[in-house]
């Protein structure tokens, strides 16, 4: 299963100057034991900004109070943390600590990402989880993610962020010559032009789509798993996937569907079981989204929006869904058997490495008639013999390829 980085911080203890005096006396080094319980406890007489650093240095000792420490600072209450937070010096590491703890909290995010001493690691992971209105505060910190682009690509492949706000952060990284580093960027740039102008009222229908229980309750354990993570640990969380989602193989809808299958593409988010539509209502919700934003979908869906955007009459959008991170060895594999796929495609298939390592993906390259001939040929010496006679009665592919299997087949007896 694929993963996703998120809040690489590298936290380490604080020193004396940025503990300051007081908190040090509860748990700098000599501190008793005993003070160092009861600061882990939250019982230590300390004002907000003492106390809060106070749990940072004991969470980040992972000793045997670091738990304690991460829990108290889980249940801190909201004048602790707001009174903490109105220090303009508090220690970077902090800052990613409440990031971790607080993933769900906007009022604590919105003063996370909004303080001077936030690292640009933190915003980063943030960026990957965090909901609607703190997308927009980092979205609208023009100057922070220009600099540190990481923070476009984390919003990028945030279900929580408007189109809209994803759309105007594109079209200004490349006016300023950014480089955004999100997946597919050849792409993506080919698309902006296809896409008219940054459109709001488009953001309701690309947020239902994506609006679905599964997604829900993935993003919800690994927020969980983010909150519950020890300092060492490797925040490497899984990819928010349908694992149930089957790859879709019949006809795709055409232009001439008329206004019933128009109004039944109209999104409705239902907040009492948030069920994914239909899949046909989805594949046709697909159908009318402009290029950047099936592109984007390639990323942030499943295995079956995946399977139509592959197949999209846009080479451009086909070409970003097959580059896609998220495409298994399983999909591979299926759409190299795939005739209907644009020869651009199948070209990429054949010529990506990890995947011509597969045997059935050599096999139904060879057999598909998309796959150029030259490689077709190359491949054909990979089949074993049973699969070579297959070739050799093939009546879908070029006669030059049937001919070269019945020459091995001969050579071979």
């Amino acid at each position: 299963m694929a993963h996703w980085r998120t809040m690489a911080f590298a936290h380490v203890p604080l020193e004396d100057a940025q503990l300051g005096p007081v908190a040090a006396k509860f748990v700098g080094e000599g501190a008793p034991a005993k003070m160092r319980k009861m600061a882990a406890a939250g019982l230590a007489p300390l004002p907000p900004r003492d106390m809060l650093v106070a749990l940072y240095q004991l969470w980040v000792a992972n000793d045997e109070g670091s738990d304690a420490a991460g829990k108290t600072v889980e249940g801190l209450p909201d004048a602790v943390l707001n009174g903490a937070l109105t220090d303009k010096l508090l220690p970077p590491g902090v800052l990613d600590l409440l990031g971790r703890k607080f993933a769900r909290n906007e009022k604590v995010l919105a003063l996370v990402v909004r303080h001077p001493k936030v690292d640009d690691e933190t915003l980063i992971g943030i960026s990957r989880v965090c909901p609607e209105t703190i997308c927009d505060i980092l979205a609208d910190n023009e100057t922070r993610w220009l600099a540190t682009p990481g923070i476009v690509s984390g919003l990028y492949q945030n279900r929580h962020c408007r189109m809209s706000v994803i759309h105007r952060m594109i079209e200004l990284g490349e006016r300023q010559g950014v480089e955004l580093g999100l997946p597919a960027m050849e792409e993506i740039r080919l698309a902006l032009a296809e896409s008219g102008p940054v459109d709001e009222s488009r953001d309701q229908a690309f947020k239902a789509l994506h609006t679905t229980e599964k997604v829900a309750e993935a993003e919800a354990a690994a927020l969980d798993l983010l909150g519950a993570a020890d300092v060492d640990d490797e925040l490497e969380l899984p990819e928010l996937d349908d694992d149930d989602a089957e790859i879709y193989e019949g006809p795709l809808p055409g232009e001439e569907d008329g206004a019933e299958a128009e109004a039944e593409a109209k999104p409705e988010i239902r907040e009492q079981d948030k069920q994914p539509p239909s899949k046909e209502s989805r594949m046709h919700q697909i159908s009318k989204m402009r290029p950047l934003e099936k592109i984007r979908t390639a990323l942030l869906g499943d295995k079956y929006d995946r399977s139509l955007l592959v197949r999209d009459s846009n080479k451009t959008v086909a070409m970003a869904t097959i580059r896609s991170p998220k495409i298994r060895d399983s999909e591979a594999v299926a759409y190299a058997a795939n005739r209907s796929l644009p020869h651009e495609v199948i070209t990429y298939i054949s010529n990506r490495r990890e995947w011509i390592k597969l045997y059935t993906v050599k096999l139904n390259l060879v057999m598909n008639p998309k796959t150029p001939l030259a490689r077709s040929m190359s491949l054909l010496a990979f089949l074993n013999r049973n699969d070579i006679q297959k070739v050799a009665r093939s009546k879908g592919i070029p006669s030059a390829l049937a001919t070269a299997a019945k020459r091995k087949m001969q050579a071979r007896r």
